[in-house]
């Protein structure tokens, strides 16, 4: 049985070069010669991952786990788009609503 420091370790070096993958749950097990996959280790491995600047993240029926590149950038240092000024949208055009003929109410059968 691998611990979740070592599949960490195994998980960047194989995939060293690729930024994104994902494993299944049974590729897990299988890699990992563990009877059964529980949140802990995944966590583990996770917290292990992110020293590598790489994180574990599973969908939500825990079928697959993503293994990403955990962004530096702060999102306010690309720009916070709802406290633009109003000297920054002065040269933008409005966004047009759509024209009346485009809008039709909804028709059921009866």
């Amino acid at each position: 049985m691998k611990s979740a420091k070592e599949f960490a370790a195994w998980l960047m070096n194989r995939f060293s070069t690729h930024a994104d993958v994902y494993l299944t749950r049974k590729d897990i097990t299988e890699l990992t010669s563990r009877q059964s996959l529980r949140s802990e280790f995944i966590h583990d491995v996770h917290c292990e991952l992110m020293g590598f600047g790489r994180a574990l993240v599973a969908d939500v029926k825990n079928d697959r786990y993503y293994m990403v590149a955990v962004s530096n950038t702060y999102w306010k240092d690309v720009g916070d788009v709802y406290a633009a000024t109003s000297e920054q949208t002065a040269g933008c055009e409005a966004i047009k609503a759509p024209s009346d003929d485009t809008i039709r109410p909804f028709k059921t059968n009866t």
